[in-house]
């Protein structure tokens, strides 16, 4: 009866699961074919690209390390290899996913917001080689940073007493090579991950909001270029909103593990509901902010052709409305 109730469980969230997958990828696939079609890289596409691919890997390694899991993987004589290649996709595209949407927050702030000093100046003028050059940062930093992974294996310390009732194996604590500091390579992975993103996010969005809404209050107090400020209040709202869930979705992780660490028998499903959450709410707020995306998505649900010139004008435009 309880086997039935996780299977049940699984597969509810396999739904998410597809639905994430298939979402983030239309996302990417769109936005790369509008990039190759404009003959040249933008970087808000750049961005959506990034967060999109860096949401699929997410979605898949972390639905595979819940099945594993809860098939027992960790009960083996030994640590199977695509094991520690989920673990090492799982870190890799979470950092990948989560810097990317720090990048995009600070480019709409540096876009968006008046600087009077003339370093800013010069910076605003050059964030979008800026933002380039940080994604490829990130990008090689997640590939580099979790590669230690690949050499987890058990030892003989690594054999703990199981806690939960339905266990009947000895549950195996994957361990690093006695080279690496365990404590403080775990220390600076989970400071980039998390607390480094926030400082970038919550400065840069703050600033922002308040930039806007001055800017927006002035704008409907003339009753000049109201278009223009609601674009500004979308792109306002976007930058927020992808915050907003970089945060829900970190406190849910993060209750999960105080919640493990305290000895609570909570499902690992809730983690795996987490990072669906994650990835289906950043998704669908990329394809509501952008044109280009909005523009294919209604084409596809209302199986009409977007070949008329309105359609044509609005799909050459990457940026959010």
């Amino acid at each position: 009866m309880v086997f039935g109730q996780h299977e049940v469980q699984l597969y509810g969230i396999a739904v998410l699961v597809i639905i994430g997958v298939l979402w983030n990828t239309f996302n990417l696939i769109t936005t790369m074919f509008q990039q190759w079609k404009a003959g040249g890289v933008q970087t808000v596409g750049l961005i959506i690209s990034t967060i999109s691919l860096g949401n699929v890997f997410l979605h898949l390694s972390t639905f595979g390390i819940v099945v594993t899991t809860w098939r027992g993987v960790l009960c083996w004589d030994d640590l199977p290899m695509f094991f520690c290649a989920m673990l090492y996709v799982w870190l890799s595209s979470s950092c990948l996913s989560f810097w990317s949407i720090a990048w995009l927050s600070v480019l709409y702030c540096v876009k968006v917001v008046n600087f009077t000093s003339e370093l800013f100046a010069k910076i605003k003028t050059n964030i979008s080689p800026i933002i380039n050059v940080a994604l490829a940062v990130t990008f090689l930093n997640s590939c580099v940073m979790f590669s230690p992974f690949f050499s987890l294996n058990y030892r003989n310390e690594s054999y703990i007493t199981p806690v939960t009732k339905n266990t009947t194996c000895v549950i195996k604590t994957p361990l690093f090579p006695t080279w690496i500091n365990m404590n403080l390579y775990v220390l600076v992975f989970i400071c980039y991950l998390a607390p480094l993103p926030v400082m970038v996010m919550v400065p840069s969005s703050i600033r922002l909001v308040v930039h806007l809404c001055k800017h927006t209050l002035e704008m409907r107090k003339n009753k000049t270029d109201v278009q223009s400020a609601d674009s500004y209040l979308l792109v306002c709202k976007l930058t927020v909103a992808l915050v907003g869930v970089y945060i829900t979705t970190l406190t849910t992780i993060s209750l999960f593990y105080l919640s493990k660490l305290y000895g609570s028998d909570i499902s690992i499903n809730s983690l795996l509901l987490g990072y669906s959450f994650y990835c289906i709410a950043s998704g669908v707020l990329l394809t509501i902010s952008n044109k280009n995306l909005r523009e294919k998505l209604l084409a596809l649900f209302c199986s009409t052709k977007a070949s008329n010139p309105s359609s044509k004008s609005l799909s050459g435009e990457t940026g959010a409305a």
